[in-house]
């Protein structure tokens, strides 16, 4: 079976305000701390993510991403480049009983965070972006969404399967 059609229990999704306090922290979405709740997500990873966002993997998913990356052979120059960036910056987090998560300051300072911040829902994980470039990023991508869509969802030649019945599985 095709990987990317695993089908999980559980699904991180939308869009939600958030900002920083004095102490570099975020408050999480209540829809978000269901689905944590839910899930027993109790222990986050947060590490640098692609375009300026804060990947946040919970556990299991994170646990994945180390078997996954251990494949690799050990001297691969390119793994040992990817390994110092992914884990060289990870943090740990364990939201507060208010559903707050600190950010480490290496990472709000790789994010450009400052105050205002959004908080995405990506599936199996989710990414934290400076409002600002967040919406930049939308915007860079507005005229190759439909693309995007056509090349993830339309059945090349010689492959079978649509977004209903990849949903099936």
């Amino acid at each position: 079976m095709d990987k990317k059609w695993v089908k999980r229990e559980f699904m991180y999704f939308g869009e939600a305000q958030t900002v920083l306090d004095d102490k570099g922290r975020i408050t999480v979405s209540r829809r978000f701390r269901e689905t944590m709740n839910v899930m027993g997500h109790a222990i986050w990873y947060l590490t640098r993510g692609y375009d300026g966002a804060i990947f946040l993997f919970p556990k299991e998913v994170w646990d994945s991403i180390r078997a996954q990356a251990g494949q690799h052979p050990v001297m691969d120059a390119q793994a040992i480049d990817f390994r110092r960036m992914f884990y060289g910056s990870v943090g740990e987090a364990r939201p507060d009983n208010q559903g707050r998560i600190l950010v480490p300051q290496h990472l709000r300072e790789f994010a450009g965070l400052e105050k205002e911040a959004v908080l995405l829902g990506v599936d199996d994980h989710l990414e934290l972006w400076n409002r600002e470039r967040w919406r930049a990023f939308q915007k860079s991508k507005e005229d190759q969404y439909k693309q995007m869509a056509s090349d993830l969802f339309v059945p090349k030649e010689g492959t079978v399967g649509t977004i209903e019945s990849a949903s099936s599985v």
